[in-house]
C-alpha cells in the first residue's frame, strides 16, 4: 500500500492540505475587519476554509487505503482536487470581500497557502496519473492470462 507510488504522492496532497493550518492566506499592512483584525488572515479564521481544508486532509489520507478499489480511488482523486480548487476559490473571493468591506483602499497580499493548494493539486493530479497507470496494468495482465 505505501509501497505504491500514488500512496506517496497522496500523503504528500494529505501534507500539504495539513501545512494551511500554519501557512498564511493572505497578509496586509493595514489592519481592519474581524478577520484580518492582526493583518493576517488564516484557513482557521473562516469556518468554510477550514471545513474544505479537513475534508481534504481526511479524503487524501483515507484514499491511501482503497487500493484494492482503483475506481472509487479514482474518483475521490478528483474530489480531492475539485475540493482544492474551491478551496482557492473560496479563499480569494473572501479575500476580494474584505477589500470591498474595508471601504478604504488596501492592498492585500496572496500568500503560501495558495502555492501549498497548488502544490495539492499536482501531488493528486499525479497520483490519479499512477493510479489510472496501475489500472492500465492489471488490465493488460489480466489479458495475458
Amino acid at each position: 500500500m505505501i509501497q505504491r507510488i500514488q500512496s506517496v504522492f497522496l500523503l504528500l496532497a494529505g501534507a500539504a492540505y495539513a501545512s494551511l493550518f500554519t501557512l498564511p492566506v493572505a497578509t496586509s499592512e493595514e489592519t481592519f475587519g474581524t478577520i484580518m483584525a492582526d493583518g493576517i488572515f488564516e484557513t482557521y479564521e473562516f469556518i468554510w476554509l477550514l471545513i474544505v481544508a479537513i475534508f481534504s486532509i481526511v479524503l487524501s489520507l483515507v484514499n491511501i487505503f482503497l487500493f484494492k478499489n482503483r475506481k472509487l480511488q479514482k474518483r475521490i482523486c478528483l474530489l480531492t482536487t475539485l475540493l482544492g480548487l474551491g478551496w482557492a476559490v473560496l479563499a480569494f473571493y473572501k479575500i476580494l470581500t474584505l477589500e470591498e468591506k474595508s471601504g478604504v483602499e488596501i492592498s492585500v497580499e496572496h500568500d503560501l497557502a495558495f502555492i501549498s493548494v497548488l502544490a495539492a493539486i499536482v501531488f493528486t493530479a499525479l497520483a490519479f496519473h499512477f493510479i489510472k497507470k496501475d489500472e492500465k496494468l492489471i488490465r493488460s495482465m489480466n489479458s495475458l492470462r
